[in-house]
């Protein structure tokens, strides 16, 4: 938004900027009596090279690991907000509790944490970026209330020294699931792991136990699809996020659930009220198509952007509709790009002009997506140099203290 001279604030509920990579201490609600947003644990690191999450215009230093430290990562979002001195445009511990759209603008309240004020702006312009990872999906199963351990949802989990010789069930073998399996490694007990992902499943420890579907819970552990049965002290869920945009007035003219918004443009645009964008809502997406949905979004509130009529913005989204079900996929998978990656960045490059993420980005994308699960201990050791804008080389490169050469 500064690049084009627009006039812009950024209302944060917390007491800090930097979201999901800011990791707060509590379980629950935080200092301020909202609920934790952040989903950050101790040690944690990230699962996809950081060529793929930079901002084009503001590489990490020389040096920085390929998958930096999770407070690395958040140096990094620092020293970007001082390069550009964005601060002044953050007003923390404000949480937007409305928005509403009233014919020819929008009204947005929010709360002040602090005095509990309720104040409402007048804003031409809207762009809905609240994350997709604050709102955890619980699973619902047989006796589930009956448990006598504890139970948590990965969005809680702070640090493995709490399970600490513990006898402990992993539900999921998502992200979260298979890092957290991981770092209890070697520290529990005994780490029972239900899931059903195909797999090279490496050794992870002797006390390491695979097993199907869970059935049902009992007062002291839980019943498996296969009939077995395992006693546990405690349960970790690690099943996914939802949507959630409780924000969001039915003036709004967009239809959001915990799984889609609809009808969006280029994943982007509110095409009933297209001065509100969405930036994070396309999923199996790199960080770095949200920096190329950012500038699309800040080249449309400039003014430099002229969008496809509603009536043509419309008809292309209902052809995406019909291109689902050609695939045999369904509603809930309406805002994923997938596959398709390389040619959303070229459609918002065709659109708007954007800076086009060069197509080698997609490559380090799918190859660690595939070496992620063949070499699950491992692949966290190598490092990747992009050679040009279609080739990339991988070099092994292990180091037991990973230093982090951003300066904030």
């Amino acid at each position: 938004m500064k690049q084009y001279h627009v006039n812009f604030t950024v209302f944060e509920a917390t007491r800090n900027f930097g979201g999901t990579w800011h990791f707060d201490p509590h379980v629950g609600t935080d200092e301020d009596g909202l609920p934790v947003f952040s989903s950050m644990y101790n040690d944690l690191r990230t699962n996809t090279p950081r060529q793929t999450m930079e901002y084009y215009d503001f590489p990490f230093p020389e040096g920085t690991p390929s998958y930096p430290s999770a407070t690395c990562f958040l140096d990094y979002l620092k020293s970007f907000v001082k390069h550009f001195d964005l601060l002044s445009h953050i007003q923390l511990r404000s949480l937007v509790t409305s928005v509403k759209w009233a014919g020819n603008h929008w009204n947005l309240t929010y709360t002040k944490t602090d005095t509990k004020e309720n104040v409402t702006e007048t804003c031409d312009f809207i762009v809905v970026a609240n994350g997709p990872y604050n709102t955890p999906v619980w699973p619902k199963y047989d006796g589930i209330d009956t448990f006598e351990g504890s139970m948590i949802h990965s969005h809680d989990y702070k640090d493995r020294k709490a399970y600490k010789n513990r006898k402990v069930l992993i539900v999921g073998a998502g992200a979260s699931g298979l890092d957290l399996a991981i770092q209890l490694s070697n520290v529990t007990a005994k780490l029972v792991h239900s899931h059903h992902l195909v797999y090279n499943e490496p050794k992870f420890f002797d006390g390491y136990v695979k097993k199907p579907d869970i059935m049902a819970f009992t007062p002291k552990g839980v019943i498996f699809r296969d009939e077995s049965f395992e006693e546990l002290d405690d349960v970790i869920f690690c099943t996914g996020y939802d949507f959630n945009h409780p924000f969001l007035d039915e003036s709004c003219g967009v239809t959001s659930t915990a799984k889609f918004v609809l009808p969006l443009h280029k994943q982007l645009v509110n095409i009933k009220h297209p001065s509100m964008v969405f930036l994070g809502i396309a999923k199996k997406i790199i960080t770095r198509v949200m920096d190329a949905q950012a500038e699309y979004a800040a080249l449309l509130a400039s003014g430099k952007l002229k969008l496809p009529s509603q009536e043509e913005m419309l008809n292309s989204w209902l052809k995406h509709i019909s291109s689902l079900q050609v695939k045999g996929m369904k509603i809930i998978d309406l805002n994923v790009v997938g596959s398709e990656m390389d040619q959303y960045f070229g459609n918002l490059t065709e659109e708007a002009g954007v800076v086009r993420a060069p197509p080698v980005l997609t490559a380090i994308r799918d190859f660690n997506g595939v070496n992620r699960l063949d070499d699950l201990l491992n692949y966290r050791e190598y490092d990747y140099s992009i050679i040009d804008n279609f080739h990339y080389e991988r070099k092994y490169n292990p180091r037991q203290n990973i230093p982090c050469p951003v300066e904030v």
